[in-house]
């Protein structure tokens, strides 16, 4: 005889078990064209492309900067225009403006911010349809006039080093830029790495 609750107890762990196997991603259906942002201050403004990859639908794009604290900023760097709607498959542009404020930061060293986007997606006619909106955030770096024209002669990159202390490593960045680390070696001698 077909037992109900036995049948029950093999087939709901299954399906528990089967659930934590599927690996759940989600992409954003607007995206930005580089992974960071350099404005130099001999440049007025930079142009970034923004894409909708969706097939389908026309999203709205919300862009914004923040500090380096994270806080939403409307000086000394603005972004035009803050929204506009990128039909399915299109591109379109926003504009990073320098404003008369960017004369205060630091002239001999970089200073970092972060542009953001936002999808806003249309709403949907269907009932009971949880929709998410998600955000790019990328690093936009300031580079002051001093640090355009660096010589390569005794390149910067090569005065950054990685120091091991047990199982702990510290970076010493003695250089006026910002340093993103993407791969690391423990090997002594070994070469700096290149860009």
């Amino acid at each position: 005889m077909f037992n109900l609750t036995n049948t029950a107890k093999i087939v709901v762990p299954a399906l528990a078990l089967l659930a934590t196997a599927v690996s759940f991603s989600s992409h954003a259906s607007v995206t930005p064209d580089r992974t960071r942002l350099v404005f130099n201050e001999s440049d007025k403004s930079i142009s970034v492309t923004l894409r909708n990859n969706d097939p389908k639908l026309p999203y709205l794009a919300q862009s914004w900067i923040e500090d380096a604290k994270g806080n939403k900023i409307s000086s000394p760097l603005a972004v035009l225009p803050p929204v506009q709607r990128i039909d399915a498959m299109m591109n379109g542009q926003v504009k990073v403006q320098g404003l008369p404020d960017i004369n205060k930061l630091p002239a001999d060293r970089e200073s970092v911010f972060y542009f953001n986007v936002r999808e806003i997606p249309p709403k949907s006619n269907k009932p009971n349809t949880l929709q998410i909106a998600l955000q790019t955030r990328i690093k936009l770096f300031w580079r002051p006039k001093a640090l355009e024209n660096t010589s390569m002669k005794s390149p910067w990159q090569h005065k950054v080093t990685l120091i091991r202390n047990g199982q702990d490593f510290t970076v010493n960045n003695p250089t006026p830029y910002y340093v993103i680390i993407s791969n690391a070696s423990a090997k002594k001698g070994g070469n700096p790495p290149a860009g």
